[in-house]
């Protein structure tokens, strides 16, 4: 028996490799569909990262601006609450005596005005306390009789001026009220706004 009959024979002169376009025309269809595959699932995957990161940035945006939201007014909130007192200790204590004081310079205001228009004879009402103060000013400062009488109705920050053809009224205590309110008001502020925010 020889060698041949033991192997295969190769060199058959039909059983040639197929050519390349053989090879060409029956996977370029499948290669084109894994292709195209493989880059859709590659652009899918790189979709869902791309959104994964821009809602966890939104996520920490968000709870960086609450969180800085809520700092803000919890500083204001302590530092308004620190400087109320000082306020209103001013309103309260300090204001009221400057006021006082400023009465007479506020007459002598209004009592300049009149006297621009006509030669008034004028009667000033004031507190008892005021008119030692009011006399000596009117007397140092106004050209025409003025005549002060106490009123015990009024304050030290009150004054009605009797003129000839009216009257007019001076109240100081209106204007601290006025500053009463307007802390009042700014304080109030802040908590309608964080209770909006909250």
């Amino acid at each position: 028996m020889t060698h041949s009959q033991f192997f295969e024979d190769f060199s058959l002169a039909d059983a040639r490799p197929p050519s390349s376009k053989q090879v060409a025309g029956t996977d370029a269809s499948a290669l084109r569909a894994s292709f195209d595959e493989g880059y859709k699932c590659g652009w899918q995957d790189a979709a869902a990262a791309t959104e994964d990161q821009d809602r966890e940035v939104r996520e920490s945006l968000s709870s960086a601006l609450q969180a800085l939201n809520l700092t803000y007014f919890e500083a204001r909130q302590h530092t308004m609450q620190s400087v109320r007192p000082v306020l209103e200790a001013m309103v309260e204590a300090v204001l009221p005596q400057l006021l006082a004081k400023s009465l007479g310079g506020r007459v002598v205001e209004v009592l300049d005005e009149v006297a621009e228009s006509r030669e008034p004879s004028v009667t000033i009402a004031c507190a008892p306390e005021s008119v030692e103060m009011l006399r000596e000013l009117v007397a140092n400062t106004i050209k025409f009789p003025v005549t002060v009488e106490p009123e015990t109705t009024l304050t030290t920050s009150q004054a009605i001026l009797h003129l000839d053809d009216g009257q007019a009224r001076i109240d100081l205590d209106e204007t601290l009220q006025s500053l009463r309110d307007s802390i009042n008001a700014f304080f109030e502020t802040p908590e309608l706004m964080e209770a909006k925010h909250a």
